[in-house]
């Protein structure tokens, strides 16, 4: 049998590669972000050609000048899974779980035989089943088979119990079969820690990446409470002096004659040793995740930890990939085949295409949408798993576009002004309403309507009907008697006059005169994960007895080491420069500009803007004017590197992409609004661009629609809600 050869993305501490190396596969490229990746791959696996960067940076150019012209028969990877994991924010809109999408794209692009992508077993339940059923989905439009399973590598000999899911997907018509456990039985019972660590001494130095913290004494007196195989006390048995609210994962004792606990990475996220006052180092860990010790991790001790905690156990990246060589070899008996997870599409698609939205496990939270728009605020509370029982909007293109992406929305072509409270109890039909949320027009509240004629024009904001509306959605909010509201707008609404008081006053006065406590911030949709620089005004009121709790910001410009940077445009456009993409259907055709404008826009640098006092004489005269007076905000150039601006709505208004001498698509300007590429957009290029620009983004709105689910479900009334599935019941 020929060598077979993989690529392995996300390849972080390079387990699922060196385990899928001792198969039998030859790894042809290796990519991950972080640098104590390409480090540890450089010096581990010196051969294997590395692209350290983001994969959503990934270009397929890139990819086949490193593979050449060698075929792939098994494309592998762990897209980061903190935002399904039970010890993360459990949060369904971070913006992470999208790299799943990444590693489709490569495969689409690559059309291996086969796949195989591990991830956090709590994706298969976690917002019911709602990423698994979009995985197989995806793939299975690819055209492949997929088999999906929960594996616990304690079963396979390696001396910790971590179950991971796994997707394995082929094109071939052979039988597949998982691998076999071959522990855990009274034959052959489960690996322990102690077989795995007991002859690594405290002052073994010659071992690398046997390093130890320096822990306090406070800390070390908590260890000394801990008994082997249990967990620290409850607080209040304690003495006062080490006491404190709450202990996570960390101040758990492993059992020398047991399998460990579960690793995760942080450094200072692992259990705490056996027999010793003090958390592993990280060769410890590489020992249970079953690296050899002259596999040697690099960067700092923290770096380590995160490398060994996030990867796949050595032991059974090997079996599984001895499993898909029996697969690819056709040594699969036809009885011993594993029940496929469902049947192939026969429709070819993006990987990011499917007739309709996602499937969402519903809760039973209802709500009501106001000014609905092209969706963006209602895709968020949709994905938060709420069902919303009315939408209303005036625009006619509206309804076309919801009636095609959310035909299960009961919509409404309605102008609100005109709406009265009966209308809309008459169309709800006695349902219950737990949240109404909407976006009243923003046009004469921002900077950029009319209001900035305010000193020049005489114009009054208070006498702009538009104004008006934010002021009935409130009323209109007010007699459903929902138990929370939710109000978006732009930032100029915080400082607009309305008389001698201010919409946000009168605001504040109906929420509170109708019981209704509220918080509103101006909010950057950066720090949120969004790759654009949006500031929006947010207001979220809640009925009294319940808590709400504002979602934290968890991208920022500048971040400290252990933070997260913000989504930039290179992360979500770069796969579109790939003319392949284009199609009418998919909303991504770029404009025929006029020569003149493509020359002004190659003289604007990657984010900057149009140099006006430098340009040609024939670049300031206009197609129908000798001279151009003033160049607008479209000559202004994205960055790769950074987040956009505002996108604001208009045929023309988008700005010049940060490479090619065009301004956006609809589709780019969506995927930076972070509308998924499942969504299309129907009528005039102009009613496209105007409705993705107005949008609130989904990934925005979901962020809040999760707090507002919790809210309402009493999750921030009671401490610990998240799950610990790091019981030490399972390791027993």
């Amino acid at each position: 049998m020929k060598k077979l050869t993989t690529i392995s993305l996300f390849a972080g501490g390079g387990g699922l590669t060196l385990g899928i190396g001792k198969a039998g596969f030859e790894t042809l490229f290796a990519t991950d972000l972080e640098p104590s990746s390409a480090a540890t791959f450089g010096i581990n696996l010196p051969k294997v050609p590395f692209y350290q960067g983001d994969v959503r940076r990934l270009s397929r150019d890139l990819l086949e000048k490193n593979i050449g012209n060698r075929k792939v028969d098994l494309v592998v990877g762990g897209p980061p899974c903190q935002g399904f994991s039970t010890l993360g924010d459990q949060n369904p809109a971070d913006p992470r779980n999208g790299l799943f999408w990444c590693f489709a794209r490569v495969v689409e692009w690559l059309a291996p035989p086969c796949f195989l992508m591990e991830n956090v077993n709590y994706l298969r339940t976690q917002y019911g089943g709602r990423y698994e059923r979009e995985i197989v989905e995806a793939f299975e439009r690819l055209g492949y088979h997929v088999w999906v399973t929960t594996l616990n590598a304690a079963d396979f000999g390696v001396p910790q119990v971590r179950k991971r899911v796994f997707f394995f997907g082929s094109k071939l018509e052979f039988p597949f079969k998982w691998p076999t456990p071959t522990h855990g039985t009274s034959e052959t019972p489960y690996e322990t820690v102690w077989q795995a660590i007991g002859d690594l001494s405290h002052g073994a130095t010659e071992i690398q990446n046997h390093s130890f913290l320096r822990h306090g004494d406070t800390v070390v007196a908590r260890y000394r409470l801990i008994p082997e195989g249990g967990r620290m006390p409850p607080p209040a048995e304690l003495p006062e002096e080490i006491r404190r609210k709450n202990f996570g994962n960390t101040y758990k004792r492993l059992h020398r004659h047991r399998p460990s606990l579960t690793l995760v990475p942080g450094n200072n996220a692992f259990p705490v040793h056996p027999i010793e006052h003090r958390s592993l180092s990280p060769r410890e860990a590489a020992r249970l995740q079953t690296f050899p010790d002259h596999y040697v991790f690099q960067g700092s001790r923290a770096e380590q930890c995160k490398l060994v905690g996030n990867a796949v156990p050595v032991l059974l990246a090997q079996r599984l990939g001895e499993a898909i060589k029996a697969h690819i070899a056709g040594e699969v008996p036809a009885s011993e085949g594993e029940q496929l997870q469902s049947s192939i599409s026969n429709v070819p698609r993006n990987t990011r295409t499917v007739k309709t939205q996602p499937k969402v496990k519903p809760t039973d939270v209802t709500a009501v949408s106001f000014f609905t728009g092209i969706g963006g605020l209602m895709l968020g509370f949709l994905n938060a798993g709420v069902r919303v029982a009315a939408s209303y909007d005036m625009k006619n293109s509206v309804e076309k576009n919801l009636n095609l992406n959310f035909p299960n929305v009961q919509h409404v072509r309605a102008d609100v002004a005109e709406l009265s409270l009966d209308d809309v109890k008459a169309q709800l039909a006695g349902q219950k309403v737990d949240i109404v949320f909407g976006g009243p027009p923003c046009q004469g509240f921002s900077i950029f309507g009319r209001r900035r004629f305010v000193n020049t024009q005489d114009h009054r904001p208070d006498q702009d009907e538009r104004n008006e509306l934010s002021l009935k959605y409130v009323d209109l909010a007010i007699g459903l008697a929902p138990r929370v509201i939710f109000l978006e707008n732009v930032k100029g609404f915080t400082s607009t006059p309305r008389g001698n008081s201010s919409y946000l006053v009168e605001i504040e006065r109906l929420l509170h005169e109708a019981g209704y406590e509220l918080e509103y911030r101006v909010v950057n949709c950066a720090d949120y994960g969004i790759p654009q620089l949006r500031e929006r005004f947010i207001l979220v009121a809640w009925a009294q007895g319940l808590k709400f709790q504002w979602p934290e910001p968890k991208h920022f410009m500048a971040p400290k080491s252990w933070q997260k940077a913000y989504v930039t445009v290179g992360d979500v456009l770069t796969d579109l420069m790939d003319t392949s993409t284009h199609s009418a259907d998919f909303s991504h055709v770029p404009m025929a500009h006029k020569e003149l404008v493509i020359e002004r826009y190659k003289l604007i640098p990657e984010g900057g803007r149009l140099p006006e006092s430098g340009l040609p004489e024939h670049l300031k005269k206009g197609y129908r004017t000798d001279e151009v007076k003033n160049f607008s905000h479209v000559y202004k150039r994205l960055s790769m590197s950074a987040p956009a601006t505002t996108m604001v709505p208009g045929h023309n208004a988008f700005p010049v992409h940060p490479i090619l001498h065009r301004t956006l698509t609809v589709r780019e300007a969506a995927r930076i609004q972070t509308f998924p590429d499942w969504m299309r957009f129907v009528g005039t290029r102009q009613q496209q661009c105007t409705l993705v620009g107005n949008a609130v983004p989904p990934l925005l709105a979901e962020i809040f629609a999760n707090n507002i689910v919790k809210t309402i479900k009493g999750n921030f009334d009671s401490e610990g809600y998240k799950r610990d599935v790091y019981d030490l019941a399972t390791a027993k």
